[in-house]
């Protein structure tokens, strides 16, 4: 996911497509950055390109104690916190608020992680029985998927019925506690 780069580095850059949500945290490193580029700009020549800056700012930030780097840590966490707590206490209706699909599919995913909506159910039978496996780590993922899926044709047709059942009751259930979610 892309991470907003401080303004003071980069004033031209303008953030929006998820205007209505608080902005994501930073880690210890962007908090030093923001505070610290400045500074460093400060003791290079005018014209200095803005990777050799950076370049500089990456050194002391490597060198720089560990003590030091506990303090960005920690505004990086409160940060996280903040942020997290706006998730956990937001009300569901953001999503219909959304402006776009970008930022519905995002309020989505947050509720979902945060286990403030529930997950959406497999499609399938096969979905759901395609979860379920575990995938040889010697094969890549296509080589796993081709084996589930024959091992899939070969189940018995009472197997596949039982498989499209749950997926079934799993999708009822998702829609009522959805509904009881968005409409209390």
């Amino acid at each position: 996911m892309l991470r907003r780069i401080p303004t003071v580095i980069c004033p031209h850059i303008h953030h929006s497509p998820l205007s209505s949500l608080p902005k994501k945290p930073s880690n210890p490193y962007i908090h030093y950055v923001s505070e610290n580029f400045p500074v460093v700009k400060s003791k290079h020549p005018p014209n200095t390109p803005g990777r050799d800056i950076m370049r500089s700012v990456a050194e002391s930030w490597k060198s720089l104690p560990a003590a030091r780097k506990a303090v960005y840590e920690r505004k990086a966490l409160a940060e996280a916190q903040q942020y997290d707590n706006f998730f956990k206490t937001a009300s569901l209706h953001l999503l219909f608020e959304a402006e776009d699909n970008k930022e519905k599919k995002y309020l989505k995913k947050r509720f979902e992680e945060l286990g403030r909506l529930p997950k959406k159910p497999p499609l399938s039978g096969y979905n759901l029985y395609v979860s379920r496996q575990k995938g040889n780590p010697q094969l890549s993922a296509p080589e796993n998927l081709k084996i589930f899926a024959q091992n899939y044709k070969n189940l018995d047709e009472m197997e596949k019925t039982r498989l499209n059942k749950e997926v079934q009751i799993m999708k009822e259930s998702y829609e009522k506690r959805m509904h009881q979610l968005l409409n209390p």
